[in-house]
């Protein structure tokens, strides 16, 4: 992998114009993580970047941006989203998704709506966003709900905050139009009356039937 990077390797057009000498010290940089003997800022700060893998590495950047840039790289390889609040001006973009593919790392197979909040709110919070914002919590719905067949909205009953249980039932809607989707473009769905695949079974849901009543694309040639 770092031979095709050094191969490849192009100087960030936020560079000036860098000598001959630089630009091989800069190849250099990439392939060795070594970028203080290059000479140009702007892209002294790329190699910086493209080659940090810890904290000290991404506070050495001296460009702001790119310094976001870095600390938002640091915590999507370390799966740290507490490393976001650092990742100005991507610091929001950071935790949300950071914490969206962290989810699954340490919820337990089988978890369900309100067996896991306090964990999730710890995770929130140290991620730099606030626990009134629903956006981490769909996203962990999300995984709470995906980990389970058939979808069962109605555990999110079990949620004692109400805006978190009314996230919670939204997500699982959500969640079941993007299944709709994936079965559809896969040409999944049962159009001749048969039962649904396990990918679509849920828990008994007026809301659900709703929702597959009103998907007329499911099954285009009927």
């Amino acid at each position: 992998m770092i031979l095709l990077l050094v191969a490849c390797a192009t100087p960030s057009p936020r560079a000036s114009d860098p000598d001959a000498d630089d630009r091989a010290r800069y190849v250099e940089g990439l392939a060795s993580g070594e970028c203080e003997p290059i000479r140009d800022a702007a892209l002294r700060d790329d190699c910086r970047e493209a080659t940090a893998e810890a904290p000290a590495d991404c506070e050495a950047v001296g460009d702001a941006t790119v310094r976001g840039e870095c600390w938002f790289q640091l915590a999507e390889s370390t799966k740290d989203a507490s490393l976001c609040p650092r990742a100005v001006p991507f610091a929001d973009d950071c935790a949300l998704h950071v914490l969206s593919r962290g989810f699954a790392t340490w919820l337990p197979k089988g978890a369900r709506p309100g067996e896991h909040e306090a964990s999730a709110e710890a995770r929130i919070t140290a991620a730099g966003l606030a626990v009134d914002d629903m956006r981490p919590w769909s996203a962990f719905y999300r995984q709470v709900l995906g980990g389970t067949r058939p979808i069962d909205r109605a555990a999110c009953d079990a949620v004692a905050a109400p805006a978190r249980r009314e996230a919670c039932k939204r997500t699982g809607i959500t969640m079941y139009q993007d299944l709709l989707n994936h079965a559809r473009d896969r040409k999944l769905y049962p159009c001749d009356g048969g039962p649904l695949p396990a990918l679509l079974a849920y828990a008994p849901d007026p809301e659900l039937d709703a929702v597959r009543a009103a998907r007329r694309d499911l099954c285009p040639s009927r």
